[in-house]
């Protein structure tokens, strides 16, 4: 069986939402938020079989905006608003759903 995942693959681009093209908002959200949806639920099944756990990693940005990091900002808020659904489906299963939001370590 399989008892967790941790979901930690991100992207990022800058650039202001009237010069960001819709490709850059494509890839971004293909790796970060896409790509947590597609690996989540292709192991759900195990991980609720084992009342295990489900950790995806998104970014202080998934819960406030910042300039120039609109694609970043969506893909997070994605990630986030996914982790909170998941949540509450999964919590009937015994299954956690923890997401964790650090801060930006290259200002620290």
């Amino acid at each position: 069986g399989l008892w967790g995942i941790v979901n930690n693959a991100g992207i990022s681009t800058f650039g202001e939402v009237e010069f960001a093209s819709l490709d850059n908002y494509k890839k971004v959200a293909e790796v970060n938020l896409w790509g947590t949806v597609r690996v989540t639920k292709a192991f759900l099944p195990l991980i609720r079989r084992a009342k295990g756990r489900v950790v995806n990693i998104t970014s202080m940005l998934g819960r406030m905006a910042s300039p120039s990091r609109s694609c970043y900002c969506v893909s997070k808020f994605g990630v986030a608003a996914f982790s909170d659904c998941l949540r509450q489906e999964m919590y009937r299963w015994g299954v956690r759903v923890i997401l964790i939001e650090p801060s930006n370590f290259v200002a620290a």
